[in-house]
């Protein structure tokens, strides 16, 4: 008789057959938070709790802890889960016990394999101009976004930091996908905790793209000390005009001219500035040259014609007003790379719109951590499996595929790209 061979669960494999992965790869936590139990009598093991989470993902019907137990005896997805039925009680209990970093070394390894296979990019040529492909690869938008848990008694009302998480991620831009995500809850879920989680991640030869939330003299210094660049967004009054820095044949540095297409874009002014103190919670300054860029949306504009009215700073003027050390790309450049701000917000979109992760399965902090990093885990592997960008229904196509609705020729159909 031969012997069994053992699985194999590297991401080796393409398309269809990496789908089959998905909850293999869990097992290798199986071992994970036993450590303690001699008798062997935990019967809820991690390897089963995260791939009953990825069962709530890959099929919208089990939303909810109480429908995901009830129906976690069903034959087919004890098979999936390698476990049998659990109770709520084990369910709710297994968030404390188990550790939510572990799943980060699936996500890194998925990564990795992310940046191996190097996914077509999801900018186009035309929408980006003549900006160089090595500021395009550099991208990367940075944003948090709050996750809530509804409240199971009045008395929960009262804390508004209770049952509330921020979601904190840095999308690379070229390919859509999260480079680096971490979670904070209660009250370090706020403006503050997102400026310090992205000062703890910083990294080399990086564009950080920031909205206004991120404007901070001193976060400015770190980026740049890092070695790397940013395009921030800032307020109307942030700033003062400063002399053009000195180059190195202690000439004044001069900035590129403004364009037509500059002007046309809306920009009206492009100039040296200075941060005080007073800009976001710094208590310093800005400690290198530093550009600011005005533009002034036309009333034509698909983003203020979409809202029926001009997109307004807080001073209640039309304005986009830009920070950046990028001091050789023309105005309309910073602008057009500014824009691609917007695949963050798409990420965060796909992940509660899609994925389904505005409705949370625990009212631990454990257990949001653990459900956000397998819905990104999920995420990478949708990636992986489309060959990029995925749309709803492609989601749905592989979720009826995943519960035996589909065959492989159905779900080619439309993971296939048009020819």
């Amino acid at each position: 008789m031969a012997k069994k061979t053992a699985k194999n669960t590297g991401l080796t494999l393409e398309g269809v057959e990496l789908l089959r992965q998905v909850f293999p790869i869990m097992r290798t936590l199986a071992k994970a938070g036993t450590e303690r139990d001699r008798a062997r009598n935990r019967q809820l093991l991690y390897s089963q709790y995260a791939s009953l989470i990825l069962v709530s993902l890959f099929n919208p019907v089990l939303g909810t802890a109480r429908a995901l137990v009830a129906h976690s005896g069903v034959k087919r997805v004890r098979k999936l889960t390698g476990g049998s039925k659990v109770s709520l009680g084990s369910f709710s209990e297994a968030a404390r016990v188990f550790d939510p970093q572990l799943l980060n070394g699936i996500l890194d390894q998925l990564r990795e394999e992310l940046r191996r296979r190097q996914l077509p990019r999801l900018l186009s040529t035309a929408r980006l101009g003549k900006v160089p492909d090595k500021l395009i690869d550099r991208l990367v938008a940075v944003d948090g976004s709050i996750l809530s848990a509804m409240p199971q008694m009045m008395g929960r009302m009262a804390d508004r930091d209770k049952g509330q998480w921020c979601l904190h991620a840095q999308v690379q831009v070229r390919d859509g996908q999260p480079r680096s995500t971490q979670v904070t809850s209660g009250k370090v879920a706020g403006k503050a905790a997102e400026r310090a989680v992205l000062a703890e991640n910083l990294q080399a030869d990086t564009l950080y793209l920031l909205d206004r939330g991120y404007r901070s003299a001193d976060l400015f210094n770190r980026i740049h000390e890092v070695g790397s660049d940013y395009v921030a967004r800032l307020n109307r009054k942030d700033g003062r005009v400063a002399e053009a820095p000195l180059a190195k044949d202690n000439q004044p540095l001069a900035l590129p001219a403004l364009s037509d297409e500059a002007r046309q874009m809306g920009v009206v002014a492009d100039e040296w500035i200075t941060l005080g103190g007073r800009c976001g919670a710094s208590k310093i300054g800005s400690g290198h040259p530093l550009r600011r860029i005005t533009l002034i949306p036309l009333a034509d504009r698909a983003s203020s014609a979409r809202q029926g009215r001009e997109r307004t700073d807080q001073g209640g003027r039309g304005e986009l007003i830009l920070a950046t050390t990028l001091v050789d790309l023309p105005a309309e450049q910073v602008v057009q790379l500014y824009e691609c701000r917007w695949q963050v917000e798409l990420f965060f979109r796909f992940l509660k719109q899609v994925l389904g992760c505005k409705q949370l399965l625990s009212t631990k902090d454990e257990g949001v951590q653990m459900q956000l990093y397998c819905a990104l885990i999920t995420s990478l592997l949708l990636a992986l499996c489309s060959g990029g960008s995925i749309s709803k229904r492609q989601y749905e196509r592989i979720c009826l595929f995943l519960q035996g609705w589909a065959d492989e020729e159905e779900l080619l159909e439309v993971l296939r790209p048009p020819p």
